[in-house]
């Protein structure tokens, strides 16, 4: 995997204020937000809803003559765990909206989170993601994994002029991990399901932005985008340990 010969050139001139950078760079994370707001309160309604048919099933025994108490008692304790599971998957849906700085996840894990969350969405548009992403043991920022990467899902999917499948292959350097997305166009003559929920479709330059704020290489590629994340110091030169055999 071979990063492209030219780094996509900042959209920006290199004396723009710090202030209007800044400025900059909050748009381009409120309107990845405002894609991503749809999709994580799909998922955060969909964590409740075995919750709720569990609430049902109970309210029907207990209309029975004679209720069967053991039942109900599983079915209070099945309902006590489903919800704490529930509880836990939205806390951590919510730190997509306000991430802990410090927070850091393993980067296959990091990748497939992102793919996973957005997968469904993507397939009401005619989008296919495919995660060829290996084990990687490294630890990267929470942050810079979930903003760049579904931010890069995205403005790829927005870009493109026809339903299309997105391929997320990454491969260990000494100092970095690289991450490659190829979209290739399956039906050309489709057209795609354009977005509409009232906000803008997001371009490279918000990507850019992003990328930057997070330290992470950019390049466009001829098929896609091109990401690299440098590995933290006591990781670097030992690629071979943080790839997994499987």
């Amino acid at each position: 995997m071979t990063p492209p010969q030219t780094l996509t050139s900042t959209l920006l001139p290199e004396n723009t204020p710090g202030a209007e950078l800044s400025l900059l760079e909050d748009g381009a994370r409120y309107a990845l937000l405002q894609r991503l707001t749809p999709v994580l309160q799909h998922q955060i309604m969909g964590n409740f809803q075995s919750m709720d048919m569990l609430a049902v099933m109970m309210d029907r025994r207990l209309q029975s003559a004679s209720p069967d108490l053991g039942n109900l008692r599983q079915d209070c304790t099945l309902l006590g765990s489903v919800s704490e599971s529930a509880i836990k998957s939205v806390i951590n849906l919510l730190t997509w909206v306000c991430p802990k700085p410090a927070a850091t996840q393993r980067f296959d894990a990091g990748v497939e989170e992102c793919a996973a969350l957005l997968l469904n969405d993507f397939k009401l548009k005619g989008f296919v993601i495919a995660n060829e992403v290996p084990p990687v043991a490294a630890e990267f920022s929470c942050r810079a994994l979930r903003s760049v990467v579904s931010a890069a899902l995205f403005c790829l999917s927005d870009q493109a002029t026809a339903p299309a499948t997105l391929t997320l292959r990454a491969q260990a350097f000494p100092d970095r991990i690289d991450l490659t997305i190829d979209l290739l166009c399956t039906e050309q003559e489709q057209a795609k399901h354009v977005y509409s929920n009232g906000y803008r479709l997001l371009n490279w330059r918000d990507l850019e932005l992003l990328a930057a704020a997070e330290s992470v290489g950019l390049a466009r590629s001829d098929s896609g985008a091109w990401l690299s994340f440098r590995l933290p110091a006591e990781h670097q030169k030992l690629p071979a340990a943080l790839v997994a055999s499987g």
